[in-house]
């Protein structure tokens, strides 16, 4: 094996060395009684920061009377996989560039060090192998008797923000807080797999350089500085989990909240999660490399739809075409990309939430042939057609502001021969309002006029207001329509929408992707209305009913059931509750779609 010489510190390392592949190490496939009970281990051989990295690997059962103690590593792989060596049992092993570094750093000078670390413990050529490993990931990090997190070597910084992070003080100057974000910043905090492995273990540190500190510091800091800091910087995914909150949440919506997380293959964002679920909520996802990444997310969101009874996963459909999701069905999200639009079937548990399909989903079925597309058949309406709509969309920030204001007065062009309720005058006070708000300067040369009575349809379609769910008089709806001024947070569910028009007026807000004539669904057990866009005939598809999925979106009048209601009778036979309004807006009968 060639050696890699070090000068002294344990986060200096070699230029890449070649390997020779005569003496290369080749692992010992796990038997077939123990390869779902049992795991491998390091003893990572004491040595000096210059002396190369020796490990041997051992064969213990995932038995917690059984298994010595030993400590499990959280780390990132990093881009340079497979380009330095180590030795194991004797032989050449390649490892990346961080694994050799935290080996280095964890290593001991006088005693052997028992670890668990996922690139050399589990045959990653195998995926027979590593698919079974995988699965026993969840009991690996919650048997440890502590995770060590390993976020890289020093910096200019870190050390400082170590310390203050041990701290747990409210930093009052900007830069310590400074210095904190920048750690915060390493690649660790953005990956899907750390939220397990910090969750499920006994106790964790974090190491960064020389500095170690409990991971209960990083929450505890986080929570005393978190105003200061602004709303500008927001909290690492792992940040905001602790088990019993995972524990509480489902698969869906862990899939939702996580969306922002990274992983190296995307079957990982399924796959990294499974561990964090009570039992009964796993609904017989089985990790398995050898599936592709359309069969597994295809799989998963079959199983979350028949175990749910409900088509909430709909809203996790990201703004990509449908023409460009190569093999993945349309109304199966792609959860290895983010939207850059804010889910508003999941994302509104802190608003009044949105029941348009209500509940559940009756008669639902899914087929999945062998030579044709997967198709998700499903009851719903088409409540109308898209007439017109704007191409340009609103963007989040402050350097959008100006854009904003142009792209509102567009969305008032639109309206303008409407027969929407909005009225001419509403232009002035919207514009006023977006210029004051998000420009810091005001358009009038007079008091702001309050908005026109009874003009709030574009109001309540910018903000996505959901239909009140009291019976408000008008001053008590004026109120409720018109909470003050637009801010970040009443605007998000606009951002990176279109604003369309149906043939019979009603104003909604749709996905980027949004055509002329596409339908506007409501389906049952969705509890927001979609956009559907009908497929051309072809030989696997010979029904005129037959669409793609282009997104979710929202409509002004229809987003609690309202769109139902005259088929009560029909739906109640059929065990479907939404509520009841005493006047119907739509007319249309109930019809299966057929989604592709």
């Amino acid at each position: 094996m060639a050696q890699i010489t070090r000068a002294g510190s344990p986060g200096e390392v070699s230029d890449i060395l070649p390997r020779s592949s005569t003496n290369t190490y080749q692992y010992s496939p796990f038997s077939k009684d123990a390869e779902k009970s049992s795991i491998r281990l390091i003893r990572l051989l004491p040595g000096y920061p210059s002396s190369p990295v020796v490990v041997e690997l051992v064969t213990v059962p995932l038995d917690p009377g059984k298994i010595p103690y030993y400590e499990a590593v959280s780390y990132v792989w990093g881009t340079s996989y497979q380009q330095y060596e180590i030795a194991c049992d004797g032989l050449s092993m390649a490892v990346s560039e961080s694994a050799l570094l935290a080996l280095r750093r964890f290593r001991f000078v006088d005693h052997i060090r028992l670890l668990w670390i996922d690139q050399i413990c589990i045959n990653q050529q195998d995926d027979k192998e590593k698919s079974s490993q995988v699965m026993l990931m969840g009991e690996i990090y919650g048997t440890a008797s502590q995770v060590l997190v390993y976020l890289g070597e020093a910096d200019d910084t870190s050390d400082k923000a170590m310390d203050y992070i041990s701290e747990r003080c409210a930093q009052q100057e900007e830069w310590p807080r400074q210095f904190v974000v920048q750690v915060l910043s390493r690649p660790w905090f953005s990956r899907v797999w750390v939220l397990q492995e910090v969750a499920l273990a006994h106790t964790s540190l974090v190491i960064c350089g020389a500095k170690c500190v409990p991971w209960a510091c990083f929450p505890e800091w986080w929570t005393r500085n978190e105003l200061l800091l602004g709303p500008e910087v927001n909290p690492p995914p792992v940040l905001s989990y602790g088990l019993s909150v995972m524990k509480r949440l489902t698969l869906l919506q862990q899939l939702h909240d996580t969306r922002h997380s990274k992983a190296t293959l995307a079957l990982d964002k399924i796959y990294a999660l499974l561990a964090l679920l009570q039992p009964e909520d796993r609904i017989g996802v089985l990790v398995d490399y050898s599936l592709s990444t359309a069969e597994v997310y295809t799989s998963v969101a079959k199983s979350i739809i028949e175990r749910t009874k409900s088509l909430a996963i709909l809203s996790g459909k990201e703004e990509k075409p449908y023409v460009e999701r190569e093999r993945l069905p349309s109304w199966v999200p792609d959860w290895g990309t983010v939207p850059s639009a804010v889910s508003l079937g999941l994302a509104n548990k802190y608003l009044d939430p949105f029941d348009a399909g209500g509940k559940p989903a009756c008669r639902v079925n899914i087929s999945i042939p062998l030579n044709g597309p997967p198709t998700l058949h499903c009851l719903g309406i088409t409540f109308d057609t898209v007439k017109k709509l704007t191409l340009s969309t609103m963007r989040p920030g402050q350097d959008a502001a100006t854009n904003n204001v142009e792209v509102l007065t567009d969305w008032l062009d639109l309206i303008s021969g409407s027969s929407s309720s909005v009225v001419s005058e509403t232009a002035d006070y919207l514009i006023g309002q977006f210029n004051q708000n998000l420009r810091g300067v005001s358009s009038y040369s007079r008091s702001p006029p309050q908005p026109p009575k009874f003009a709030y349809s574009l109001w309540t379609t910018i903000q996505a207001l959901s239909t009140p769910t009291l019976q408000l008089e008008p001053a008590e709806l004026h109120a409720r329509n018109n909470r003050g001024k637009p801010t970040s947070d009443t605007l998000k569910f606009c951002y990176e929408r279109k604003l369309f028009l149906t043939h019979s007026g009603a104003l909604g807000l749709g996905p980027p992707d949004l055509l002329q004539g596409d339908t506007v669904a409501v389906l049952l057990g969705a509890p927001v209305p979609h956009i559907l866009r009908r497929l051309p005939s072809s030989e696997q598809n010979n029904s005129a009913n037959v669409y793609a999925l282009v997104g979710e979106c929202f409509v002004d009048g229809i987003m609690a059931g309202e769109a139902l209601n005259h088929l009560q009778d029909q739906l109640k036979e059929m065990g479907h509750r939404c509520r009841t309004f005493a006047k119907s807006c739509s007319n249309a009968p109930l019809e299966t779609f057929c989604i592709q």
